[in-house]
């Protein structure tokens, strides 16, 4: 009777799988965490927060600007002008009711794994009823600023840059 070498060799690459998914999945839940930062803020200092990074990307105005339900101006990025080369996206959201500020940031090489539209906030916030979707090579033609800046007043406000 033959011995059965191929079993240790399925077994060896089934563990080896095992232990790279739970790798995987531990790091994503690390890395999140470090990237994903909940604080309970007053609504002044929140507001300061937002302040404080408008007036860093003062030069240029934002690619989308949302004033209480409705779209204020889209800047559109000129066709043919050079993508800039943009390392990291960041968000800050203010959420009213649970008196927090959410700051979340993303290397800006994820959004350029996806070819199609990136669809911005939820059903909840109000900014898929306007169809807020950029590509990344727009927000790469765009450059460096404040790629969406939604202000409601006394609700929630949420800000997207990219540096």
């Amino acid at each position: 009777m033959k011995p059965r070498r191929w079993a240790p060799i399925v077994f060896g690459i089934t563990v080896f799988v095992v232990f790279v998914g739970i790798s995987v999945a531990v790091f994503g839940v690390v890395w999140v965490r470090e990237h994903l930062q909940f604080e309970d803020m007053s609504p002044q200092r929140a507001e300061a927060s937002f302040a404080d990074i408008r007036q860093r990307h003062l030069k240029k105005a934002p690619l989308v600007e949302m004033r209480g339900s409705t779209m204020a101006r889209r800047n559109e990025p000129d066709a043919d002008a050079p993508r800039v080369r943009l390392s990291t996206i960041h968000m800050l959201a203010w959420d009213e009711d649970d008196q927090k500020l959410v700051q979340f940031e993303l290397p800006f090489w994820i959004l350029r794994l996806r070819s199609s539209q990136i669809r911005f906030g939820a059903y909840a916030t109000g900014l898929d009823e306007l169809g807020i979707a950029l590509t990344a090579d727009e927000i790469e033609r765009y450059g460096p600023g404040i790629v969406i800046d939604v202000t409601r007043e006394g609700r929630d406000r949420a800000l997207v840059w990219v540096e």
